[in-house]
């Protein structure tokens, strides 16, 4: 048997600031041939197709698929274009973390609103990538919710091993709705979209300012 820890990215990962999401937001201009189109739109746990459409409705645009696989080829390129940047960096101690937990028995996974090339650039860029063995991105549903369940049946359906426990790691309220979804435990960082504050008053398992503050026997051994 062996536990699940399920990671976000933006926030939890990597760190989120304003240059965070800037291949997607150049890849949306780019498309619509319009500045500024992702301005006031909140892309916190979010999937990135859920932004585009909300994108796309804000500029009058109607969705199709063929405006959505015009995207995906603009958001590679942009992608690619800042992969040697500094746009994308390990969150706190985040990189330290998942390298001492993955030497232990443990499945490490993904649940994100990040497309899956999206998550690739990224967690590549901060040397992590490597570490998980599957998840569920932005493709796989528009709801945190659907992705969740997505992630959840690729980690069943690619071992035969038996799952010992659940446990969700992100910044956000949603993060800690997902999790309960999934009947996890939860462990909330107060690196990203939502404060220290937000996060108690939604009573997650343990609420973190650094992954160093989790006991890892605490993940291991859980049942």
């Amino acid at each position: 048997m062996k536990p699940i820890v399920f990671f976000d990215i933006n926030g939890t990962l990597i760190e989120r600031d304003q240059r965070t999401d800037l291949p997607f937001i150049k890849a949306v201009d780019e498309l619509l041939g319009m500045k500024n189109t992702m301005k006031g739109i909140d892309t916190a746990a979010r999937s990135d197709q859920d932004v585009f459409r909300e994108a796309l409705s804000k500029s009058g645009v109607m969705y199709t698929e063929k405006l959505w696989l015009k995207f995906l080829t603009l958001y590679e390129t942009h992608l690619n274009q800042y992969a040697q940047d500094d746009i994308w960096r390990p969150n706190v101690d985040a990189v330290e973390f998942v390298e001492r937990l993955s030497k232990f028995n443990v499945t490490l996974a993904l649940i994100t609103g990040e497309l899956s090339m999206g998550a690739a650039y990224k967690l590549k860029k901060i040397g992590l990538w490597s570490y998980f063995f599957t998840g569920g991105f932005g493709e796989d549903g528009l709801t945190r919710f659907e992705i969740a369940d997505a992630a959840l049946e690729k980690v069943k359906k690619q071992t035969d091993e038996k799952i010992q426990s659940i446990w969700v790691i992100g910044d956000t309220v949603l993060d800690i709705k997902t999790a309960r979804h999934l009947g996890a435990k939860v462990i909330s960082i107060d690196t990203g979209a939502n404060t220290e504050a937000e996060l108690k008053a939604m009573y997650p398992d343990q609420l973190i300012h650094k992954f160093s503050e989790i006991e890892l026997k605490t993940l291991i051994h859980d049942r």
